[in-house]
């Protein structure tokens, strides 16, 4: 035999038997909870461009309304990651839950917002005193809404604040069941899409960014944190790449997004505007994580002692996956 054929031969012998280590390699099986949203691009980009498989990961994704819905999954072990907000953590923290934060990917002041009815006389924030106001309890919609409402001289007690869920809130809304909900674009999006008549309009966000900021963050349990080390620390390169993507090709990001939400070009545009992206863990989640649970004290969401707040959230904050990929990137004390 010569030379080349016995070299092409011995090639051959060994993809046949295991493939090229990139391509054939074992996959570690994870399960990832996903909300729905604008908010969360960045692992929708990881999904699209099948970044998790390029780093190690054989992803079963399952599907939710909303971060909170996500978290608990992971907290349930019923998934080994999920996507969900700092407000979120917050209140799973104060609530016992052994909830561990290993990444921050993006985060935004306008994401949420407050969609209303014209029709209902709602035409700027002072003239939700006494409507109905919707948003789902326990969510960055939720922290939100108490946000926006003191940055205006109200409180949840100048309206009638009601739980339901993003498409309940749709319905309700075009229907006029309520006159505002607080959620995510699309929801607005969608609400004046079915109500039809542009009764539908969304209020003023202007200056929100200072006294909210909402994280979009990577989540586990405390368990999955101590033995799945090599899992965390593929989804978090994944999302770096799926950062990189979206700097590299923003238009391609909104495409992606469009597919994903079912929506528009042009409002995935607007949403992923609204988005400062970036793989991260900085010193604002964890004040901001703070002010989530000082809020979710007053409202009598749970009890704890409030000067103990800053040390629960930096333990529930887990540096170790982040910086063994990017140490850089970790920013806390």
């Amino acid at each position: 035999m010569k030379r080349r054929d016995f070299l092409a031969a011995g090639s051959a012998l060994a993809m046949g038997s295991s493939g090229s280590w990139a391509q054939q390699r074992t996959l570690n099986p994870a399960v990832f909870a996903a909300s729905e949203g604008h908010s969360w691009a960045v692992p929708f980009v990881a999904d699209a461009e099948k970044l998790w498989a390029k780093q190690g990961l054989n992803v079963t994704s399952l599907s939710f309304t909303s971060g909170r819905l996500s978290a608990e999954a992971a907290l349930a072990g019923k998934a080994d990651f999920a996507t969900t907000t700092d407000s979120v953590v917050a209140l799973a923290a104060l609530q016992g839950q052994k909830i561990k934060v290993f990444a921050e990917f993006a985060n935004s002041s306008t994401q949420m917002l407050v969609a209303a009815r014209r029709d209902r006389g709602v035409l700027q924030p002072a003239d939700l005193r006494g409507k109905k106001l919707a948003t789902m309890f326990g969510t960055a919609g939720h922290y939100f809404v108490n946000r926006y409402l003191g940055q205006h001289g109200l409180t949840a007690k100048d309206v009638t604040v009601l739980n339901l869920r993003p498409p309940e809130m749709i319905s309700a809304l075009a229907q006029g069941g309520i006159d505002a909900f607080a959620w995510d674009w699309w929801a607005a999006e969608d609400a004046a899409r079915v109500e039809g008549n542009g009764n539908v309009h969304v209020l003023s966000s202007a200056g929100i960014d200072k006294v909210f900021q909402s994280h979009f963050l990577l989540v586990t349990n405390e368990q999955t944190a101590d033995s799945k080390p090599e899992v965390l620390q593929a989804a978090v390169r994944a999302l770096i790449g799926a950062e990189q993507v979206l700097n590299a090709d923003a238009e391609k990001g909104a495409q992606i997004l469009a597919a994903r939400t079912r929506g528009s070009l042009e409002s995935s545009r607007n949403g992923l505007s609204r988005n400062a992206t970036r793989v991260q863990l900085s010193p604002r989640l964890l004040d901001d994580l703070v002010l989530g649970g000082q809020w979710a004290i007053s409202e009598k969401l749970a009890q704890a002692n409030p000067a103990e707040l800053r040390q629960l959230y930096r333990q529930a904050i887990d540096t170790r996956a982040l910086s063994a990929v990017a140490a850089d990137r970790v920013k806390l004390a």
